[in-house]
């Protein structure tokens, strides 16, 4: 038989690896974290608060990879055998408890992950408007629902994730929260752009990368998490067998790009409400780098101070701006 008998599986298959090595860069990226956050010379509880939330996407991500590679062993090594094959053992118990208990942990994850990205919206804006994250929070209040709706649907006796009632859940849950994620991707990166312009002429472009950089960007927004959520969209709405790699993918992501904005947290290289107050409501100021709070001339990129446009480069009236240049401090209020 050819590979053309199996795409079901074989999209499972490649799903499932991708996901073990977004397992892996997860892990990673939360010893990373808890380590900055933890060894930060700040006495601030509410980086705990991060430490914490980070544990609770990696518990989370890692109940849901279990389920899939129990329901793999049992599909491919256990039960082999059955009528039909791997595929019909596949379909005959997707509804089963380990499955929905890793469908549940994902679509927890991804509330979680969307609630971050609406503080974020908070942080960006709550300078200008509060009215601006009205919106993303109606959407996401409705994602979580349907999100909840639709994996007890897919859990009860005979339910299917990708067919039958669940899916009448499924695609609006789908549907929110990537149209949030759109949302909250836009406004940032909108915030984002604008706020860097007043930056451009005063940083170097060394300093200047950290803040508006492509990466920055992409990582501050949850681009990948939601492109990809856009291709599990049109596949899962299509009925495709390459849903399940999305799915496997997209799910990893709910937890893998939330985590790196926590990473960014950590290594202080992360927007907070300081930065965005400071650079984006047009009041002026300059920034440069120095050693000890000295002339511009002794710069060599140690703490970052901000001047007022009237005051002296050297001047003693110089205010500090509390983001050192080592990966390890940790950024207040973000």
């Amino acid at each position: 038989m050819g590979d053309q008998d199996f795409p079901l599986e074989r999209s499972w298959y490649i799903g499932n690896a991708i996901f073990a090595i977004l397992y892996g860069i997860e892990l990673c990226m939360f010893f990373m974290s808890a380590y900055f956050l933890s060894t930060s010379p700040k006495a601030d509880k509410s980086r705990y608060i991060y430490i914490a939330y980070s544990a609770t996407l990696l518990v989370l991500i890692t109940i849901a990879l279990s389920c899939n590679q129990f329901f793999g062993q049992m599909m491919w090594i256990e039960h082999r055998d059955v009528d039909g094959g791997p595929a019909a053992y596949f379909g005959a118990n997707i509804a089963a408890w380990y499955n929905t208990f890793g469908t549940a942990a994902d679509v927890t994850a991804n509330s979680l992950g969307d609630a971050l990205m609406l503080y974020r919206c908070y942080v960006f804006y709550s300078s200008t408007t509060l009215w601006a994250v009205a919106f993303p929070a109606l959407l996401f209040l409705a994602s979580t629902s349907m999100g909840i709706v639709m994996t007890i649907q897919s859990g009860l006796p005979g339910g299917d994730i990708f067919h039958g009632t669940a899916v009448n859940f499924g695609i609006p849950w789908l549907v929110l929260t990537i149209t949030f994620n759109v949302i909250t991707t836009s406004m940032i990166a909108f915030r984002l752009f604008n706020v860097s312009r007043s930056m451009r002429n005063v940083l170097s472009k060394e300093r200047a990368d950290v803040y508006i950089g492509v990466i920055a960007i992409l990582v501050e927004s949850a681009l990948p998490f939601t492109v990809l959520g856009i291709g599990y969209l049109v596949t899962y709405v299509r009925g495709d067998p390459e849903s399940l790699a999305f799915a496997d993918v997209w799910g990893c992501f709910v937890s893998l790009s939330p985590q790196a904005i926590i990473l960014r947290v950590a290594m202080g290289s992360a927007w907070d409400k300081k930065t965005v107050t400071q650079y984006g409501t047009g009041t002026g100021t300059a920034v440069v780098f120095t050693s000890n709070g000295m002339s511009k001339n002794q710069s060599q990129g140690t703490p970052l101070q901000t001047f007022g446009k009237s005051e002296s480069m050297a001047g003693s009236g110089s205010r500090i701006f509390a983001v050192s240049s080592k990966g390890s401090n940790f950024v207040d209020d973000v």
